[in-house]
């Protein structure tokens, strides 16, 4: 059936035929009018729609005898009457009814005063499951593809519609008037059409309207609507109204795809004739230039110093952790510490370095204390959750594109990003912004925030959503380094992980010790000591195997009572070298790498055991 008339196989076609239309018509003999697209006579068509009735053939001078819309009822729908979905007036009396059949398909009808059903709506069509919107006036609304996905949201306590046929009328659309309209899209080509008709239909009245296709949603058989996504996983329903609330606000522009000549693409045209580009560091190897990073680590473990000691690096072009940072102007805006303790850290990192404060303003060292105050620069608004710069960002991302800083340090993400961190899409919006900081400065930006007691045991060093790893193109860790079964714990060292370096190499790691009020590494400040570091640590090593050999003491790679890095890092010559248990594990595997010790077999053959021994 469509458009009001009934497609069948004209007479004597075959049963796949629908060259036949009969259309209503009250003012047509007996009711209808028939129309041959195969040009079949029209009165011997009438005769075979009559006779397939059981009525007598065609009389032209007789009234009426039989109503169409039993014989359109009679023919359409096919199957098992599986569910009746009731449209009701705002009194809750019956004005239509959709009926579903399985196999899948739907008929309408309406009462006809006299017991019996007329196969159609009628003129007047109202919204399904008006009584409750009218019971909940202010309440936001699910508009739905159909009644059974309706019924499922409502049954979540949210207020649901749909319309019969998708066809919107003023009357569906005035008690929608004045609400936030959130249309649920099926996963289809047919439910994006309807999901635009009826945002085109409510534009203007309804207060925001959303299209949401719900993710995760394919298209495939059991996998296209709202019921499908809450039947993958109940717990979503929970989750509903949220996922929703985050999708953009609708406009018309919105349902329309750019232009071709809108995308930009690249001209690669010289390409082959041009030097390849050099990567921009802020810190070569660590920190890119025009992206934003993470710095997370526990309350007190000294991310403040670290950072504070690298926005100063920067602007005094000196080493950090083994590093070169760029030089050029700094950043550092803290909400965490008060004038006075920035004072005082600020001075050790300047004695360290050997350069003074008038030195460190002429290069351009900025820094901003915020403790006790507003020091918000993205906030999640609305019902939506859409995330908004304020005022301070405003004046900041200005300030960044007067003086170019190197990088940029926001201590700490809880008081500068006023959203939910387990939100991916807010987390997402936050980094977004944070980039457009980083670019606009032509630096880098570093958001220092505290991990999750999650992310603290399982050392990804991350709260909330995994989306915080996925958003920024660079992450540190700092961390106390775990003493070994046996040993007392070093609370003034520190560990730094690189966990994430979208464009060099990944999971550097340094150790730090706190000495005259910064962290610096282990045995020293500059990468030209790492060779000697490392030389004096493998030395080391082979002095105390070889004192133990001739004690009779043997020592085993592996971790055991026996661990060799263990128990050397307790002698008093690593001790005085500075070396720890993690320097020594690193200097016994450079020694097995270039032969200079070996696993000596030692025991019964029956049960060998090994020990380390010096190389002959």
């Amino acid at each position: 059936m469509r458009g009001g008339q009934v497609l069948a196989p004209g007479p004597g076609h075959s049963a796949k035929d629908r060259s036949l239309s009969v259309k209503l018509d009250p003012g047509a003999p007996d009711g209808f009018i028939v129309n041959s697209f195969a040009n079949d006579d029209p009165i011997q068509c009438k005769d075979y729609v009559r006779e397939k009735s059981g009525l007598d053939p065609f009389n032209c001078k007789r009234k009426p005898a039989f109503d169409i819309h039993k014989v359109v009822a009679a023919q359409s729908a096919k199957g098992n009457v599986v569910a009746t979905y009731d449209y009701t007036d705002a009194d809750g009396e019956l004005l239509y009814q959709v009926l579903r059949y399985e196999p899948k398909d739907f008929r309408q009808r309406r009462p006809d005063g006299n017991g019996d059903w007329t196969w159609s709506v009628g003129e007047r069509r109202v919204l399904y499951r008006l009584p409750d919107l009218l019971q909940y006036p202010d309440a936001s609304v699910f508009v739905c593809e159909g009644e059974k996905d309706a019924d499922r949201v409502a049954s979540l306590d949210h207020c649901s519609t749909t319309v019969a046929g998708s066809k919107w009328t003023p009357d569906c659309v005035e008690p929608l008037a004045g609400r936030d309209i959130l249309i649920l899209e099926d996963a289809d080509e047919p439910g994006h059409e309807k999901a635009i008709a009826a945002a085109t239909a409510l534009r203007g009245e309804a207060k925001t309207i959303r299209i949401v296709r719900l993710p995760g949603l394919t298209g495939h058989a059991n996998n296209k609507d709202v019921s499908d996504w809450l039947d993958a996983d109940p717990r979503r329903g929970n989750k509903l109204a949220d996922v929703c609330f985050d999708a953009p606000l609708w406009t018309p522009e919105a349902t329309t795809p750019a232009a071709p000549s809108t995308l930009r693409w690249l001209d690669m045209s010289n390409w082959d004739r041009e030097p390849v580009p050099e990567r921009q560091w802020a810190i070569r190897d660590r920190v890119p230039l025009n992206q934003a990073g993470l710095f997370s680590g526990e309350g007190g473990t000294g991310k403040s110093i670290i950072e504070l000691t690298k926005d100063v690096a920067h602007v005094a072009a000196k080493d950090w952790l083994g590093s070169l940072p760029e030089q050029g102007p700094a950043f550092y805006i803290g909400a965490e510490d008060d004038e006075d303790e920035l004072h005082i850290r600020l001075a050790a990192i300047a004695q360290h370095y050997g350069t003074t404060f008038d030195e460190l303003i002429a290069g351009g060292l900025h820094v901003m204390c915020l403790l006790g105050q507003d020091a918000t620069l993205c906030a999640a608004t609305g019902k939506s959750g859409k995330v908004e710069v304020t005022d301070l960002y405003r004046q900041l991302y200005e300030a960044a594109g007067d003086v170019k800083p190197k990088n940029i340090s926001i201590d700490t993400l809880s008081r500068a990003f006023a959203g939910d961190e387990i939100n991916r899409v807010q987390v997402y919006a936050f980094a977004m912004h944070m980039q457009a900081l980083a670019m606009v400065a032509g630096g880098s930006v570093t958001v220092l925030s505290h991990p999750s007691l999650q992310g603290i045991a399982s050392g990804s060093g991350i709260s909330g959503s995994t989306a915080w790893h996925g958003a920024f193109r660079f992450r540190q860790y700092l961390k106390g380094v775990k003493p070994d079964d046996g040993e007392q714990p070093d609370n003034d060292v520190r560990e730094l992980e690189f966990k994430k370096n979208q464009y060099g190499p990944t999971c550097e790691s340094i150790v730090l010790r706190y000495q005259g009020g910064l962290f610096l590494p282990v045995a020293g400040v500059s990468s030209l000591d790492q060779a000697a570091r490392e030389q004096q640590a493998d030395e080391t090593f082979l002095d105390l195997l070889r004192r133990y050999a001739s004690q009779n003491r043997y020592v085993s790679d592996k971790k055991s009572p026996a661990y060799a890095p263990a128990l050397f890092a307790k002698e008093d010559i690593a001790k005085a070298a500075g070396l720890t248990n993690i320097s020594l594990a690193a200097a016994m595997s450079r020694l097995f790498a270039t032969g200079k010790i070996w696993n000596e077999p030692c025991g019964r053959p029956s049960r060998p055991h090994y020990r380390i021994a010096i190389s002959v």
